[in-house]
């Protein structure tokens, strides 16, 4: 099985990877509310759960595009926690 990084080359060629990549991390630079949320609808920080296989698939893909857009932003395993631990807005 390919590794997202491999996925992303084959799908975009070297130079546009690149391009993607900065897409990804100009989109969600200064955007912390955004990328905390989906972290948390992503799984990022929390176990998975679900009453059947099929929906724990469901939640291990949202995972899966959790650590894509981390890898293309350049995001490391010890932001996840200060991301999904940010400020608590219940207002």
């Amino acid at each position: 099985m390919q590794t997202l990084p491999e996925i992303v080359l084959a799908l975009w060629g070297r130079k546009r990877a690149a391009q993607v990549a900065d897409e990804y991390r100009n989109a969600l630079q200064g955007r912390d509310l955004l990328v905390r949320d989906l972290a948390m609808f992503c799984n990022a920080a929390a176990p998975l759960t679900g009453a059947t296989e099929f929906d724990r698939g469901v939640e291990e893909g949202k995972r899966r595009v959790w650590l894509h857009v981390t890898r293309m932003c350049g995001l490391k395993p010890t932001d996840f926690v200060t991301i999904a631990d940010g400020e608590k807005l219940n207002d």
